[in-house]
């Protein structure tokens, strides 16, 4: 029972830590997946030293059960919940950035995960602290609490979104803008949810962050097609826009590159930039 208790603690622990440094990162998996991996190494390369001991073969089960599944678990979950495993019957061509998921978590799974940490690093810190003894004890309570604070602080972050948007670019002079209102309870958003061609590639840009006025934000995760077709976008679930308040700054998103924009939006509508950061 101990061992099955180490592997819920630690799987979850693990998991959370990955996605809170993803989360500060700006989507960027690559120092959690390294994370992880260097893990998973460590605790296979103590696992194969235990293997030489001529130990029974239950005990090395539940062994491996409490020290490699959960970070392999941890990586697993991380991986699938960040999309960065293939999306199956995917059909639609993605120019993937290394490292950059071309898929949208949106506030509302990002809320819910939130509620999972903060509630799960209470459940799961009592657990550690009555049935882990070593200073895995104190480890683990450490990662967890990161965890319950990480979780207050999204929630809080993600009750000032007030709406969330995909913008697609079309054009090799950025000549068409196109939005798609994301649903409040929609989870996930892939490409294929607003543009269904197969025909073109789609570039995952960056993402526009608008403060509004009244303390709220608005979020806008853009996408660029760099054609010179004409495309019929009149069977999708997109609307043509001819107003974008951070137009002029379109120019900072390149192909190729992943970018976090935060705009100030005063009352008369004007977009000021008062952030730009590279995220890959």
């Amino acid at each position: 029972m101990t061992y099955i208790i180490d592997f819920i603690i630690s799987s979850a622990s693990y998991f959370i830590m990955a996605y809170f440094v993803y989360s500060i990162l700006g989507r960027n998996r690559k120092i959690s997946v390294i994370g992880l991996s260097i893990l998973l190494a460590v605790e296979l390369f103590n696992f194969i030293r235990i293997l030489q001991l001529n130990i029974d073969v239950r005990v090395l089960v539940l062994i491996f059960i409490a020290s490699v599944l959960p970070v392999l678990m941890a990586l697993y979950g991380f991986l699938l919940i960040t999309g960065g495993l293939p999306v199956i019957g995917a059909k639609h061509k993605v120019k993937k950035l290394k490292s950059i998921s071309s898929d949208v978590q949106t506030k509302y799974l990002s809320t819910i995960l939130s509620y999972v940490s903060i509630i799960g690093a209470l459940i799961f810190g009592i657990l550690a602290y009555f049935y882990i003894d070593d200073y895995m004890k104190f480890v683990i309570i450490g990662v967890l609490i990161l965890a319950f604070g990480f979780g207050i602080y999204v929630v809080i972050n993600n009750s000032k979104i007030e709406s969330e948007q995909v913008i697609l670019i079309i054009g090799k002079n950025r000549e068409k803008i196109y939005s798609y209102e994301i649903p409040k309870n929609k989870q996930h958003v892939v490409i294929s949810d607003f543009f269904d061609n197969p025909n073109y590639i789609v570039d995952p840009i960056g993402i526009a962050i608008l403060k509004l006025d009244d303390k709220k934000i608005e979020k806008h995760y853009l996408y660029w097609i760099a054609t010179g077709d004409q495309i019929d976008m009149k069977s999708s679930h997109l609307k043509e826009i001819t107003h974008l308040s951070y137009k002029k700054d379109l120019d900072h998103f390149e192909k190729y590159h992943y970018r976090s924009l935060v705009f100030q939006v005063g009352r008369m509508g004007n977009a000021e930039l008062i952030k730009n950061k590279r995220i890959k």
